[in-house]
């Protein structure tokens, strides 16, 4: 039996909605879209609103993880 990936819809943070999915190999990863204003794209954006975070999780947590860390890091260099 082949079991589908679905798309979770996460928690707010910082403007952002984060998505996570689990994928086929049990690993998650996670998306995070612009809830505000369009912002420039990063080498990671899948779209204008939407950033593809770089990696696979073991976990849920991990992934929401670093989608915040993602976030983070990207407000830091906006203020820079």
């Amino acid at each position: 039996m082949r079991r589908k990936s679905s798309v979770k819809e996460g928690p707010l943070y910082k403007g952002y909605r984060i998505y996570t999915a689990r994928l086929l190999s049990e690993h998650w990863l996670s998306k995070i879209v612009s809830l505000g204003t369009k912002k420039g794209m990063s080498k990671d954006s899948l779209t204008a609103e939407v950033t593809g975070i770089p990696g696979e999780y073991g976990s849920e947590a991990e992934a929401i993880q670093a989608a915040k860390g993602y976030i983070d890091e990207a407000e830091a260099h906006r203020q820079d």
